[in-house]
C-alpha cells in the first residue's frame, strides 16, 4: 500500500507539472518577471541577423540593442570541432560599444545589472553580468577597440546585447561558415618605409582563411590619412580614439574621404603585398591600414594599422666646412696630376 500510496503522489505531481508546463500563462509571467529588462524603454526591439550578415546601427548613451542569432544549418553542424565553430565581430565606427553574449535560450543578456552610468554611482563589473556567457571588456581599457568572438557553435541560438555608453555607431557580423571570414596576415602587422621625398612603401601579408579552400582573398583596400598634432592614442589597445577608430572598417571609411587604392589579390607574391603611396608630406604624421576581402559574400577585416611620421630630409650642403677644404684639396690634386701627365704625353710623342 505505501508503494501504491507514492506511485499515485509521484503521478499527481506530473499531472500538475504537465498542466503548468502547457498553461498559456505560466511561461508568460515567468518571463515578463524575470526579463524584465528587456522591456525598460532604452532597450530596442529583439531583431533578428542572418548568417554572414552585416548590420550597421547607430546606438544612443546608455541603450542597449537586442539580437537574435540561430542557426540550424545541418552541414555547418556536422563540421569537425576545429571548424564548427561560429565568428561574432562587433566594430565600432564611432564611440564606445560592448558586446553580449548569451547561448541556448532566453532572457538576454542584462548590460544593466553590471554597468551603471549614472553620476555618483558609475560600476562597471564582469562579474555581476546576468543572463551572460561571454562578453567584451567592459572596464574601459579597451573602450573604442572591436570585440571579435570565434566561439564552438554548440548551440543553434545565440542571444546578443549591444550596450553603449555614449553616443555611437557599430556594425554586427554574424558567421558560421568561418572559412569564408579574412584573417589578416601576421595578426595585422603592417610595415613602412619612405622611399622618396613624397613616397612611402607600405607593406603586409596577405589575408589567410580558416579552413583553407572555401574563400580566398579577393583584394586589398589601402587606407592612407594625415594626422593632426591633437591626434594621439588613447592608450595602446585602442585605434586611433573612440571618437577616431582606425582599425575597423567602418571606421576607417568614416575617418576618411575615400580609400587610397585597392590592390587586387593576384598583385601579391610569395603572401607579401605592397603599395607605394605618393604625396605625403615632409615631417607629418599618418595613419596607414588596409582593409581585406574575401572573395564570398564580401566580408572584410582590417588589419591593425600603422603611424608614420615622415622624416625625408633632402641634404643639399650638408658637410662641414672642413670637409669642403678637404675635398677641395683633393681636387686639386688631381688637376694637378692630369695637367702633369698630358705634358708629359706631349713630350713623348711630340
Amino acid at each position: 500500500m505505501a508503494v501504491s500510496g507514492r506511485a499515485g503522489s509521484v503521478s499527481q505531481h506530473l499531472a500538475c507539472l504537465i498542466l503548468l508546463a502547457f498553461s498559456p500563462l505560466a511561461p508568460a509571467q515567468d518571463l515578463s518577471s524575470v526579463c524584465e529588462h528587456e522591456d525598460y524603454p532604452n532597450v530596442g526591439d529583439r531583431l533578428e541577423i542572418r548568417d554572414g550578415e552585416t548590420v550597421y546601427r547607430d546606438i544612443r548613451p546608455n541603450n542597449t540593442h537586442l539580437w537574435f542569432y540561430k542557426n540550424e544549418d545541418v552541414i555547418t553542424m556536422n563540421q569537425p570541432d576545429q571548424y564548427r565553430k561560429v565568428i561574432i565581430n562587433l566594430e565600432p565606427c564611432r564611440g564606445v560599444v560592448y558586446l553580449f553574449v548569451r547561448k541556448t535560450r532566453r532572457c538576454y543578456p542584462n548590460p544593466y545589472s553590471c554597468i551603471d552610468t549614472r553620476p555618483g554611482f558609475e560600476r562597471r563589473d564582469a562579474a555581476l553580468c546576468r543572463w551572460t556567457h561571454f562578453l567584451s571588456e567592459i572596464d574601459g581599457s579597451r573602450d573604442g577597440s572591436p570585440t571579435f568572438f570565434e566561439v564552438p557553435l554548440s548551440s543553434t541560438k545565440h542571444f546578443i546585447a549591444v550596450y553603449s555608453p555614449d553616443n555611437s555607431a557599430y556594425t554586427l557580423t554574424i558567421l558560421a561558415d568561418i572559412g569564408r571570414f579574412p584573417r589578416p596576415g601576421s595578426n595585422g602587422r603592417l610595415t613602412a618605409r619612405q622611399l622618396s621625398e613624397l613616397q612611402v612603401q607600405l607593406s603586409w601579408d596577405a589575408a589567410g582563411f580558416i579552413p583553407e579552400g572555401v574563400a580566398e582573398a579577393k583584394q586589398y583596400w589601402v587606407y592612407s590619412s594625415m594626422l593632426l598634432e591633437s591626434d594621439n592614442r588613447t592608450n595602446m589597445a585602442v585605434f586611433l580614439r573612440p571618437d577616431k577608430i582606425m582599425n575597423t572598417v567602418c571606421g576607417l571609411q568614416n575617418n576618411t574621404d575615400r580609400q587610397y587604392t585597392i590592390v587586387p589579390a593576384d598583385q601579391c607574391s610569395n603572401g607579401k603585398c605592397n603599395v607605394t603611396i605618393d604625396g605625403v608630406l615632409t615631417d607629418k604624421r599618418y595613419v596607414f591600414n588596409v582593409v581585406a576581402e574575401s572573395t564570398t559574400g564580401s566580408h572584410r577585416m582590417a588589419y591593425a594599422g600603422l603611424i608614420m611620421r615622415t622624416d625625408w630630409e633632402v641634404i643639399r650642403q650638408a658637410a662641414s666646412d672642413r670637409t669642403l677644404r678637404v675635398v677641395g684639396a683633393v681636387s686639386g690634386s688631381v688637376l694637378g696630376m692630369v695637367i702633369i701627365i698630358y705634358f708629359l704625353m706631349l713630350k713623348l710623342y711630340g
